[in-house]
């Protein structure tokens, strides 16, 4: 055995050592033990390994650390050397690696198409003055409903209207027309109507506020009920059309009317709802016009005397229907319509209750017209 240097005991901790005299011993013929606790190495090795990342983590196993006092003391130093060796390598792999990364190539912008799409068309309102003429055909088959044997009834009828129409002072239109002829025949079950070989005359204002207003028959003619007017009278009101002042390709507007019809002495009031839609336009015997899809709800309601024995019906029903319309753009009148449509009809007495299914083709032709002037 050999004494080392009596001063500063520990030559290799001498840096963090507190200089007291160890007393240690070494031998030199066993050079796997260490000078501190004198275990072999193997038992404290400093493992070194590489995580993913490459970050390098420091692990000192086997480092057995028992006692008090001085022997503790002698350790707490050389533990503390270690524990910052392990906290540089901790430090060490929180740090992202310096990898270097593809550039990032700029965003590649949006392909616009090269077509776009035309701006919508606009339309401002010119409702014209003057004069038309158009045939109105309705083909209806009717059938009782509470009885499945009954035969349907055909029901065929058509009328010849002539329509002027004047500008206002308040910004409206006064229209003056005439039914210069019509026919209805029918079959079945259903009573044939007398032909009616009286031109009926009729008067109406018009304006894109308040829509069909002021609805009463003029001239000689007498309506057989209140208030009321014609069947066809009130089939040709159909042919007015309110409309906004500026309208746009795919525009909706709505209208509505309510009209006192004379169904005999009966008064059966009529309220029509439709709503419009501007789709496109469209050609018509070579001319520019507007088409509009069409939708229409209806209801009637009436109560009067059948027959003057005193024997009192009621009369109600709804009915829906949908189709085309063909607008001039330069009057804002129609110069066709198809409308198809379905309705239940049900009259009443004190002594039975008869339900009526009916099913209805409406066609509009304009057959002629005259403009005077047009304007907004």
């Amino acid at each position: 055995m050999a004494r080392l240097v009596t001063h500063a005991a520990g030559r290799l901790l001498e840096v963090v050592s507190d200089h007291d005299p160890r007393g240690m011993t070494v031998r030199t013929t066993s050079s796997d033990r260490t000078r501190l606790i004198g275990r072999s190495r193997s038992t404290q090795p400093l493992v070194i390994f590489i995580g993913a990342g490459g970050c390098v983590f420091c692990v000192l196993s086997g480092l057995g650390v028992g006692g008090r006092g001085s022997t503790w003391r002698r350790m707490s130093r050389p533990i503390a050397l270690v524990g910052a060796l392990v906290t540089m390598c901790c430090i060490a792999c929180s740090t992202t690696p310096n990898v270097s990364k593809p550039p990032v190539s700029a965003p590649t912008p949006a392909k616009r198409d090269s077509a776009a799409l035309p701006p919508a068309r606009v339309w401002t309102v010119r409702r014209a003055t003057g004069t038309w003429r158009y045939k109105v055909e309705s083909n209806a088959t009717v059938v009782l409903a509470s009885d499945s044997t009954s035969p349907s009834a055909p029901i065929h009828s058509m009328a010849i209207y002539s329509l002027a129409i004047d500008s206002t002072s308040d910004s409206g239109y006064h229209i003056a027309g005439r039914v210069d002829s019509s026919t209805l025949s029918a079959g079945g079950r259903v009573p044939a109507r007398p032909v009616d070989s009286t031109a009926s005359a009729f008067s109406a204002h018009i304006d894109s506020l308040s829509g069909l207003t002021n609805v009463a028959m003029s001239g000689g003619e007498r309506p057989t009920c209140a208030g009321g007017v014609t069947p066809f009278v009130a089939a040709g009101l159909t042919l007015l059309v309110s409309v906004p002042s500026r309208l746009q390709q795919g525009a909706v507007w709505h209208d509505s009317t309510s009209t006192t019809t004379c169904r005999g002495t009966v008064a059966v009031v009529s309220k029509l709802a439709r709503t419009f839609q501007l789709a496109d336009t469209t050609t018509w015997n070579g001319q520019s016009v507007l088409r509009v899809n069409v939708t229409s709800t209806s209801t009637i309601d009436g109560q009067g005397l059948a027959s003057a024995a005193g024997d009192s019906i009621w009369v109600s029903g709804t009915g829906t229907s949908s189709g085309t319309l063909l607008l001039d753009p330069a009057s804002m009148m129609p110069v066709s319509s198809t409308m198809t449509g379905n309705s239940a009809v049900t009259v009443r007495s004190r002594q039975t209750t008869l339900p009526f299914k009916q099913q209805v083709a409406d066609t509009v032709t304009m057959l002629d017209h005259r403009v005077t002037t047009s304007e907004p």
